[in-house]
Protein backbone atom coordinates (compact mmCIF):
# COMPACT_ATOMS: atom_id res chain seq x y z
CA UNK A 1 0.00 0.00 0.00
CA UNK A 2 2.72 2.49 0.80
CA UNK A 3 4.22 1.95 -2.75
CA UNK A 4 0.78 2.67 -4.45
CA UNK A 5 0.66 5.41 -2.64
CA UNK A 6 3.67 6.73 -3.30
CA UNK A 7 3.38 6.11 -7.10
CA UNK A 8 -0.04 8.52 -6.57
CA UNK A 9 1.49 10.95 -5.19
CA UNK A 10 3.93 11.33 -8.32
CA UNK A 11 0.34 12.78 -9.78
CA UNK A 12 -0.57 14.96 -6.73
CA UNK A 13 2.32 16.36 -6.23
CA UNK A 14 1.72 17.36 -2.79
CA UNK A 15 3.49 15.17 -0.57
CA UNK A 16 0.27 14.19 1.89
CA UNK A 17 0.51 11.13 0.03
CA UNK A 18 3.84 10.24 0.84
CA UNK A 19 2.94 10.94 4.98
CA UNK A 20 0.51 8.67 4.94
CA UNK A 21 2.76 5.95 3.00
CA UNK A 22 5.37 7.02 5.68
CA UNK A 23 2.30 6.00 8.26
CA UNK A 24 1.90 2.45 6.64
CA UNK A 25 5.79 1.93 6.31
CA UNK A 26 6.07 1.74 10.15
CA UNK A 27 3.45 -0.43 10.11
CA UNK A 28 4.97 -3.05 7.59
CA UNK A 29 7.85 -2.26 10.05
CA UNK A 30 6.00 -2.90 13.56
CA UNK A 31 4.70 -6.29 11.65
CA UNK A 32 8.30 -7.26 10.64
CA UNK A 33 9.15 -7.03 13.82
CA UNK A 34 6.41 -9.41 15.19
CA UNK A 35 3.97 -7.12 16.84
CA UNK A 36 0.24 -7.64 16.58
CA UNK A 37 -2.10 -6.06 14.60
CA UNK A 38 -3.40 -3.21 16.84
CA UNK A 39 0.44 -1.99 17.61
CA UNK A 40 0.23 -2.05 13.58
CA UNK A 41 -2.43 0.18 12.97
CA UNK A 42 -1.79 2.06 15.76
CA UNK A 43 1.77 2.82 14.58
CA UNK A 44 0.15 3.44 10.71
CA UNK A 45 -2.33 5.88 12.63
CA UNK A 46 0.30 7.63 14.90
CA UNK A 47 3.42 8.14 12.23
CA UNK A 48 1.31 8.90 9.36
CA UNK A 49 -0.91 11.70 11.48
CA UNK A 50 2.39 13.10 12.82
CA UNK A 51 3.90 13.24 9.24
CA UNK A 52 0.51 15.18 7.94
CA UNK A 53 0.94 17.31 10.67
CA UNK A 54 4.48 18.24 10.16
CA UNK A 55 3.89 18.61 6.65
CA UNK A 56 1.19 21.52 6.69
CA UNK A 57 3.13 22.90 9.50
CA UNK A 58 6.01 23.59 7.26
CA UNK A 59 3.38 24.44 3.93
CA UNK A 60 2.29 27.05 6.31
CA UNK A 61 5.33 28.43 6.96
CA UNK A 62 7.04 28.15 3.92
CA UNK A 63 4.04 28.88 1.50
CA UNK A 64 3.71 32.83 0.99
CA UNK A 65 0.50 34.45 -0.29
CA UNK A 66 0.74 35.74 -4.26
CA UNK A 67 0.77 39.29 -3.37
CA UNK A 68 3.80 38.88 -1.20
CA UNK A 69 5.97 37.33 -3.17
CA UNK A 70 4.84 39.32 -6.72
CA UNK A 71 7.51 41.45 -8.08
CA UNK A 72 4.60 43.67 -10.08
CA UNK A 73 3.67 45.19 -6.92
CA UNK A 74 4.20 49.11 -6.98
CA UNK A 75 4.92 49.40 -10.85
CA UNK A 76 3.27 51.39 -12.81
CA UNK A 77 0.96 50.67 -15.96
CA UNK A 78 -0.30 52.57 -18.84
CA UNK A 79 -3.96 52.65 -19.52
CA UNK A 80 -4.72 51.71 -23.49
CA UNK A 81 -8.31 50.88 -23.58
CA UNK A 82 -11.02 51.30 -20.76
CA UNK A 83 -13.70 48.30 -20.79
CA UNK A 84 -16.31 49.30 -18.64
CA UNK A 85 -15.87 51.65 -15.98
CA UNK A 86 -13.65 50.17 -13.46
CA UNK A 87 -11.94 47.41 -15.93
CA UNK A 88 -9.42 48.39 -18.17
CA UNK A 89 -6.62 46.85 -20.69
CA UNK A 90 -3.23 47.97 -19.90
CA UNK A 91 0.36 47.97 -21.12
CA UNK A 92 2.85 46.30 -18.48
CA UNK A 93 6.17 44.66 -19.23
CA UNK A 94 5.56 45.15 -23.00
CA UNK A 95 2.11 43.30 -23.71
CA UNK A 96 -1.54 43.67 -22.92
CA UNK A 97 -2.99 42.54 -19.47
CA UNK A 98 -6.18 42.73 -17.85
CA UNK A 99 -6.84 45.50 -14.98
CA UNK A 100 -9.34 46.12 -12.40
CA UNK A 101 -9.59 49.12 -10.66
CA UNK A 102 -9.63 48.93 -6.26
CA UNK A 103 -12.40 49.75 -4.49
CA UNK A 104 -11.29 53.42 -3.91
CA UNK A 105 -9.49 54.02 -6.49
CA UNK A 106 -10.69 56.98 -9.06
CA UNK A 107 -12.01 56.20 -12.53
CA UNK A 108 -11.08 57.52 -15.85
CA UNK A 109 -7.19 58.69 -14.57
CA UNK A 110 -4.14 57.98 -16.83
CA UNK A 111 -1.40 57.20 -14.24
CA UNK A 112 -2.27 53.57 -12.26
CA UNK A 113 -0.07 51.41 -10.15
CA UNK A 114 -0.50 47.88 -9.31
CA UNK A 115 -1.65 47.45 -6.01
CA UNK A 116 -2.23 43.19 -6.12
CA UNK A 117 -2.71 40.44 -8.91
CA UNK A 118 -5.92 38.40 -8.90
CA UNK A 119 -5.16 34.80 -11.00
CA UNK A 120 -3.98 37.02 -14.26
CA UNK A 121 -5.55 40.09 -13.51
CA UNK A 122 -3.52 43.13 -11.96
CA UNK A 123 -5.29 45.28 -9.34
CA UNK A 124 -4.75 48.83 -10.13
CA UNK A 125 -5.19 52.48 -8.00
CA UNK A 126 -4.37 55.99 -8.75
CA UNK A 127 -0.90 57.06 -8.56
CA UNK A 128 0.45 60.19 -8.28
CA UNK A 129 2.80 61.72 -10.99
CA UNK A 130 6.78 61.33 -9.42
CA UNK A 131 8.85 64.89 -9.65
CA UNK A 132 12.71 64.25 -10.08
Amino acid sequence: MAAILAGLEMLTGTFYLLAVATGLISAALAAWLGFGFAVQASSAALIGLMAVAALRQWHSTHNASPEEISNDIGQRVEIVEWQGERRARVRYRGTLWDAELAADADTGLNNYTIIATQGSSLIINHSPLRHS
